[in-house]
């Protein structure tokens, strides 16, 4: 499915999500990934159920204003620990499934935003 008309000019704008795949720039990528307007990392979360601050912490390192987690095809929220973990370090975050987490990075991207993006595929 094709998110959105690109107008944004950055080479992390998420051009397609579908088939359990992410099409950024010229390049697919199908597996997890980690996701800002400077890079692309792999991201080695084995189950979004079981996510840990820990799974969480290249993230961090980011500095963001909000951090979007695409949870793959079904919703998934964390326990109240972990997002109060992440809101005091005065950062927001959202979980939803990834199809929306993708058209809401290349929102926030494009409005200017330091967001990433934490993508389950």
């Amino acid at each position: 499915m094709e998110l959105t008309h690109q107008q944004n000019k950055s080479s992390k704008f998420i051009k397609s999500y579908e088939n359990n795949t992410l099409f950024i720039g010229d390049k697919k990528y199908a597996y997890n990934i980690i996701l800002s307007e400077e890079k692309i990392n792999k991201w080695n979360i084995q189950n979004i159920e079981k996510i840990k601050i820990a799974d969480i912490g290249l993230i961090l390192l980011y500095n963001p204003e909000i951090i979007i987690i695409g949870t793959g095809q079904k919703q998934y929220t964390p326990s109240n620990n972990f997002i109060n973990h992440i809101h005091k370090k005065k950062i927001g975050v959202e979980f939803m499934i990834t199809e929306s987490a993708c058209k809401t990075f290349n929102i926030l991207l494009s409005e200017g935003r330091k967001v990433i993006a934490g993508l389950i595929i």
